[in-house]
């Protein structure tokens, strides 16, 4: 397990901080007996509780020697961190150790439960059809509230309720393409399983389920894009595709064998009987480190396939990364190609090109077919 320090100590001192770790080279550390010497197992430990209350693992034990012995054996973990962090120069970098010891727990206990939770899962896993009940979908009829769009606005706001109705008339006629008004923005995209996919940036609007997020909203437009230039008609010709947003924990498609990873879209590529399934999640990369399982993800979605033997059925995943691939090789001393590789893809350096190196990526895997 890789721990990445590098980005808050560079937000630090872009806070006014001073120093510099201009080094594409990253320093890599452990936690020596002296560190943990002067850190205070007991708020650890309440905090790993506090954590574990928050996901609902309540069948998940903890106790304050196995932080200790955790924090002993350093072969579980490295830490990329300046080396002058760990330093003993002053005792105000113990409130910075505590920090560093309660991140690596965390992630050690998301893994050792999600572990666990993949070994007892893993008997029942299974393919099923996607049907109109999923919760995926919007329903209108459903008396909680949560399956369906809830705008919420001011009631002083009539010209804002009155576009409102305007979009309704243009989603009940078919006609909707793309709708905005004042940091609100509705999507209008055949492939998507449902219309509208809504975006909002202003404080004004508030919207329940949550609307796209800026990447979200570009990877939807980027792909509509490609699907009516003339490379996607090539592409697309014999095929069908479809596109969901996929929601959040507890309502959409996860996998615990990436730490209760909820990839924003699922894509379906169909073929005659075949069908090829794409998890994508467009989001910035800064603070992960290159093993961490969202990013090994692709390696992951592979081991499923096998495990579900349908030869019909081929699954893959991308990450649509909005950090910049300079950013990402000087963090990760890895070059974009690698990481294209690794079905790491990018929205903004290659905006035109990206959305088509995810479908050529997608039939490499195949062996050539979809």
């Amino acid at each position: 397990m890789v721990l990445n320090w590098y980005p808050k100590i560079q937000a630090m001192r872009a806070r006014g901080l001073s120093g510099g770790d201009g080094q594409a080279a990253l320093n890599e550390a452990h936690l020596t007996p002296l560190h943990v010497a002067a850190l205070d197992i007991d708020a650890l430990f309440f905090e790993l509780e506090s954590f574990k209350a928050e996901r609902g693992w309540h069948n998940f034990n903890l106790s304050r020697k196995a932080i200790l012995d955790l924090l002993a054996d350093t072969s579980w973990y490295r830490i990329q961190i300046p080396a002058e962090e760990l330093s003993f120069r002053s005792f105000d970098r113990v409130r910075l150790w505590q920090e560093i010891a309660a991140a690596l727990l965390r992630k050690y206990a998301e893994r050792y439960y999600t572990f666990r939770k993949r070994e007892w899962e893993l008997p029942h896993l299974e393919l099923r059809d996607l049907d109109e009940n999923d919760a995926n979908f919007p329903h209108a009829d459903d008396p909680s509230g949560e399956n369906y769009y809830r705008i919420l606005i001011d009631r002083s706001r009539e010209d804002i309720a009155a576009k409102l109705e305007e979009l309704k008339a243009e989603i009940e006629a078919g006609t909707l393409r793309n709708w905005e008004f004042q940091g609100l923005k509705a999507i209008g995209f055949d492939a998507h399983l449902y219309r509208p996919l809504l975006y909002c940036d202003s404080a004004v609007v508030e919207i329940k389920p949550v609307p796209l997020n800026k990447g979200e909203r570009d990877f939807v437009e980027d792909l509509r894009t490609f699907c009516e230039s003339q490379e996607g008609k090539d592409f697309l010709k014999g095929k069908q595709i479809y596109l969901l947003r996929n929601m959040s924990r507890g309502r959409g498609v996860g996998f615990f064998e990436a730490g209760n990873f909820y990839p924003d879209f699922i894509l379906w590529l169909l073929e005659g009987q075949r069908q090829r399934v794409l998890f994508i999640d467009p989001k910035g990369i800064r603070n992960l480190g290159k093993t961490d399982p969202k990013i090994e993800f692709y390696l992951t979605i592979k081991e499923i396939e096998q495990r579900l033997g349908d030869p019909a059925v081929t699954l893959d995943s991308f990450i649509i990364s909005n950090t910049p691939a300079a950013t990402m090789e000087m963090l990760w001393s890895i070059s974009k190609h690698d990481m294209e590789q690794r079905h790491i893809l990018f929205q903004i350096d290659d905006s035109l090109t990206y959305v088509g190196k995810m479908f050529a990526g997608a039939r490499a895997t195949a062996g050539g077919t979809v």
